[in-house]
This record gives C-alpha cells, structure tokens and sequence, in this order.
C-alpha cells in the first residue's frame, strides 16, 4: 500500500449503500468537497437529514454499473456480498474502490484518521483491525489534543512571513525549525514574540 493524501474538491463519489456504515464514510468526503451521491433502495435517518440539506444526492434504487461508471471514488457498504463483489469487479481499474465488507476486495483502503484543525493523522492497519486503529488514533488524540488547532495556525502564518522575507536561505531554515519550539505550543505570548522577530525593522 502507498499512502496519500487526495484531494477530493468536486469530485464525484458514489456510497453504495444507504446503512449507518455508509452514513459515517460521508461525512469525511463531504468536509473535503466532495460531491457525494448515494445508490440504494433505502436510506438512513442521517442520509435522510443530508439529502434533506441538499448535502448529497440519493438515487433510491438497486445499484447498477451506470451508477458509478464515471465516479472518482466508489465506497461500496451494502449487505449483500454478491452486491459488493460485482461493484467491485465491474469497476474500472483507474476508479479508487472501498469495499467495506471485504478488504481484498477494492484498491484503497480508508484509515482511521484525527484532525486538529490543519493538522491530520492516520492510522492504517491494512485492513486488519479497524478496531486498533481507531484506538491508537484515539491515544493520539490525547498527545495531540484541541490545542493543536491554534498552534497550526500559528506556524502557517509564521512559514508564509518566513518565506516572503529577506533572510538568508540559512537563516530561514533555522527559523522555521524554531518555529515548532514547544514554547510556541504552549504559548499565545511568544507566539507573538516569534512573529514581531521576523517582521523588518524600520530605518529611525
């Protein structure tokens, strides 16, 4: 397995399956801007509420391939094997293809993942056990706490002034290593202190 990031602004995505399995896979895709249509002859009350939002388009039918033909990524959650397996084998070798049920089956699969604002963190344990990973995600979660979120934040604004400035390429790398100091972690007051440092001095 190679591990990456997508982006997945406007592209199209297909959950097979209307169940509360299905319902917890869109939630990621809809805060990347996914465009999220799901196929099933029944839906949940959270796909209920979403479709009511105009979140996601609902197609309350029995699947078939013209339904994901030109989909970027198909998330297959339904009971039925024979239902998944076909999916699975009729979809086209460049489409990315989770299949829920089985962890052969498909070409990617999803880790359980922590955010922070910018910051995000996945655990991946190939399909093996979801289960640890979501606990080790969830340990994360207790180093990598809310905090991180400001602390980001922080660190972005100081990368872009470093970037922009007139520092040596030397000297620029040794404040951006600076920057994710601890103290700066845990401190609003010498966040600001490190900002003012790289901002320039003007001539009297």
């Amino acid at each position: 397995m190679y591990p990456i990031t997508l982006n997945m602004e406007n592209r199209k995505c297909v959950i097979i399956g209307g169940g509360k399995i299905g319902y917890f896979k869109a939630g990621p895709l809809l805060e990347a801007g996914a465009e999220v249509t799901v196929v099933s002859p029944e839906i949940c009350e959270g796909f209920q509420l979403l479709e009511k939002e105009g979140k996601i388009f609902v197609s309350l039918k029995e699947v078939e391939e013209a339904d994901y033909r030109d989909a970027f990524l198909i998330i297959v959650a339904t009971n039925s094997e024979e239902v998944n397996e076909r999916v699975y084998k009729n979809a086209s070798r460049s489409q990315l293809v989770n299949v829920i049920s089985n962890y052969k089956w498909g070409n990617f699969h999803i880790p359980a993942t922590l955010k922070r604002g910018m910051l995000s963190i996945s655990v991946s344990t190939k399909g093996a056990s979801p289960e640890l990973s979501k606990k080790i995600r969830n340990d994360l979660g207790e180093i990598y706490d809310d905090s991180y979120e400001e602390y980001l934040e922080f660190l972005l604004e100081a990368r872009m002034i470093i970037k922009k400035s007139s520092f040596s390429k030397e000297e620029k790398s040794k404040l951006l290593k600076d920057s994710i100091a601890d103290i700066y972690k845990h401190s609003t007051k010498e966040r600001y202190r490190f900002l003012a440092r790289l901002l320039p001095v003007e001539a009297e």
